[in-house]
């Protein structure tokens, strides 16, 4: 079944799991795994499709092979039926020949009982009764020649009646051997007929799987832009509250110290940063060359808010691992991302606190060992408005 009970389950639990508890807001980490499950679900429905024209194309060739063998058995019949036509006229030639035999000795016997009953003389009679040698001859000549007749033209229909029937013998054995020619065509024909059918079926089939394939597809990318919209939804209600929970009010400030370090203290030292902020040869493949953040490298430390304010995701995103943005109403349009983390502690739509621990560093994504990527966004939310973090930040 394509795991088609599998997905339809996932969609429902992820569709309930959105829509029935209002307080349950999803995270971009549930987004993300429900895009994953799209991407399965489209490179499935892609196999499925590539299954079905090719199958579609096996049904095209097996109808052109259909096609011709038809036409082959048609001419096939033709002949049979031309032969069939030839033999029957030869045995009506055989069965006259045969009549006319029987009528011409029917004849002679007529005549010769005639001759007889009429007290006509004997061919004996006719020697006997001759006056001389010479008579003799003669009257016997004529008597052969007579009898000479008859039996020539018995035998000349004989010889043409034999020779009708070795025409019609010659004819059944062409025949004979064009109905086994037929025979094994027909047995083609229903070779490829059944394979045709069968070839059909599955197509029938691979079409009823496109379809609930892309039914469930369709499933996906609502969920999704539901889950999205909720997320936003979420982020904006906690924007929007009075006082914004541990959110204070105030203009932007980017003099020095803006933003609270988000690593234990220890680690606030030049040393400990492996990459700053602008170009750079790429450590990794896959890794930025225009590094848009500063690199720290510590192993699986806590991660705390540089700032309070509202959390917009977290989740895992392409490259970055597992990935926090806090936007920070109280600073206008800034944002602070934290990536490569190894534990996610927040949702989306949480209000977070200065110094609040949101995660724990780590490995993942694209990386060549454990650090935290941190950036700092200022305009909004876009990658195209990173900013150098060390202009927020005090470290020694």
């Amino acid at each position: 079944m394509r795991n088609k009970i599998l997905w339809s389950t996932v969609i429902l639990i992820t569709i309930l799991a959105f829509t029935m508890n209002a307080f349950a807001v999803p995270t971009q980490s549930d987004v993300n795994n429900m895009k994953n499950q799209l991407n399965n679900a489209s490179n499935e429905l892609k196999n499925i499709q590539n299954e079905k024209k090719s199958t579609m194309d096996e049904v095209a060739e097996l109808t052109a092979q259909l096609q011709k063998i038809q036409g082959e058995i048609n001419e096939l019949q033709a002949q049979i039926n031309t032969l069939t036509n030839n033999i029957n006229t030869k045995q009506k030639e055989i069965e006259e020949k045969e009549q006319e035999i029987i009528e011409k000795q029917e004849l002679l016997k007529k005549r010769l009982v005639s001759m007889y009953v009429n007290g006509q003389q004997s061919f004996l009679d006719i020697l006997l009764g001759s006056s001389n040698y010479i008579e003799m001859l003669f009257n016997y000549d004529a008597v052969k020649e007579i009898a000479d007749a008859d039996t020539k033209l018995i035998n000349e229909i004989t010889s043409k009646k034999e020779e009708i029937e070795e025409e019609k013998k010659e004819l059944e054995t062409e025949k004979q051997k064009v109905d086994a020619t037929k025979a094994q065509k027909d047995a083609k024909n229903t070779e490829l007929s059944q394979k045709q059918s069968e070839k059909n079926a599955k197509v029938n089939q691979l079409t009823k799987e496109e379809k609930d394939k892309q039914a469930q597809i369709d499933k996906f990318n609502a969920a999704i832009r539901n889950a999205e919209e909720e997320i936003r939804r979420a982020a904006e209600e906690a924007k929007n509250k009075p006082n914004g929970g541990s959110v204070n009010t105030g203009s932007i400030n980017n003099s020095a110290g803006t933003l609270g370090w988000p690593l234990p203290l220890q680690y606030a030292k030049h040393r400990y940063i492996t990459s700053y902020f602008g170009p750079r040869p790429q450590p990794t493949p896959g890794a930025s060359t225009n590094h848009g953040a500063i690199d720290v490298g510590v192993a699986y430390q806590p991660v705390y808010a540089a700032e309070a304010g509202v959390i917009v995701t977290a989740g895992a995103v392409s490259g970055y691992g597992n990935f926090v943005m806090i936007w920070h109403k109280a600073k206008g349009e800034l944002y602070t991302c934290y990536g490569h983390l190894s534990t996610i502690l927040v949702k989306s739509g949480m209000t977070v606190k200065r110094g609040q621990q949101i995660a724990v560093s780590g490995n993942t994504g694209i990386t060549t060992g454990p650090h935290l990527h941190f950036e700092v966004r200022s305009g909004g939310s876009s990658s195209s408005r990173r900013v150098d973090p060390l202009k927020y930040l005090s470290v020694s």
